[in-house]
């Protein structure tokens, strides 16, 4: 056919097949033709436009094949072609139950549980109800995990001085070279049994402060879980814990003392809180972690202490050297 009359029978096939008035089959050969609504009088009940329709008149303008036409059993006034199949006049006539049956099986009927004979179940719900279902209950369980979650009290935050692995250590040896520098001492510290394994290297800045007599076989104590650093191109594994009071020339920097009965490999802990002292150490303190526990890591009536508690070992207090004043920072 030509493109208009083609276009002009898809048009009547989607309407009505030609059965309605003015669709009628026109011209010859039967193709059939759309005539003007306008020219064509409706029977009784049968109209253009609804008058009760909440759009203004003057602009609702419908196609040339659409009319209304009223219901005899419920008054209801479809529209044609779009409300020829609809539904609803039979609507009229239904309970709610039929509804309940449109909707299976989005939702479950009253009697499927224990609703049959024997307490069976009367409906068999589809493979797509179960995974609707299922869909269902994962969203509820996470959503009670998110509330669960969020209504529990917030944890404390560990304290940082546990997180600091300080350990009584032995200088093996500390090595003064002015051809590498300086200011530098290269140390071997023993910080356990094994004088092979247990062995850390140290770079140490101690060298302006103390003598190398006064630091070679003394007992210190020692931070060994810091980040290994590189300094004037040795590696550093642990740092030797000194105070330090003053300002500019007259700082006055002094080895932290041990007890003299202290064993190599005891563990610094908080005083009376010996139960709170960690059975194992993060293989790394972050920097961050032992800037805080510096900040209040000081000298106070000539023992060590943090957040004014005593810091000790296993043999007894952690304390600075005779005339270390109040106050002085350990670090």
């Amino acid at each position: 056919f030509p493109l208009k009359q083609r276009t002009e029978n898809t048009m009547l096939n989607a309407c009505c097949g030609g059965i309605r008035p003015g669709h009628e089959d026109t011209k010859e050969g039967g193709v059939s033709g759309l005539h003007d609504m306008s020219t064509i009088e409706l029977p009784v009940g049968h109209v253009k436009i609804d008058p009760e329709d909440p759009w203004p008149l003057e602009t609702y303008n419908p196609p040339k094949h659409v009319y209304k036409m009223r219901d005899e059993k419920t008054g209801y006034l479809q529209t044609f072609p779009f409300e020829e199949n609809n539904p609803m006049p039979e609507a009229f006539e239904r309970t709610s139950e039929y509804l309940v049956k449109l909707l299976d099986p989005v939702i479950k009927p009253k009697n499927s549980e224990g609703g049959g004979e024997g307490g069976a179940s009367t409906s068999q719900p589809s493979s797509s109800s179960n995974t609707n279902n299922n869909e269902g209950d994962q969203k509820s369980k996470k959503k009670k995990e998110k509330v669960k979650k969020q209504s529990q009290p917030p944890q404390e935050e560990a304290d940082p001085f546990a997180k600091a692995n300080l350990t009584v250590g032995k200088v093996l040896e500390a090595k003064a070279d002015d051809a590498w520098s300086e200011k530098l001492y290269l140390c071997k510290v023993l910080i356990g049994e094994d004088e092979e394994k247990d062995v850390k290297q140290v770079v140490t800045g101690l060298r302006k402060y103390v003598k190398r007599e006064d630091l070679e076989g003394k007992l210190v104590l020692t931070i060994i879980n810091l980040k290994v650093a590189k300094l004037a191109g040795e590696t550093s594994e642990a740092m030797i814990l000194a105070t330090e009071s003053g300002e500019g020339e007259s700082v006055d920097v002094k080895l932290v003392k041990v007890p003299d009965g202290a064993k190599i490999g005891e563990k610094a802990f908080i005083e009376n809180e010996e139960d709170k002292k960690p059975e194992t150490y993060p293989k790394e303190c972050k920097s961050k972690l032992w800037e805080q526990v510096k900040q209040t890591l000081v000298i106070k009536g000539g023992k060590a202490t943090y957040q004014g508690k005593n810091v000790v070992v296993a043999s007894g207090f952690v304390t600075g050297q005779n005339g270390v004043a109040d106050g002085a920072l350990i670090k």
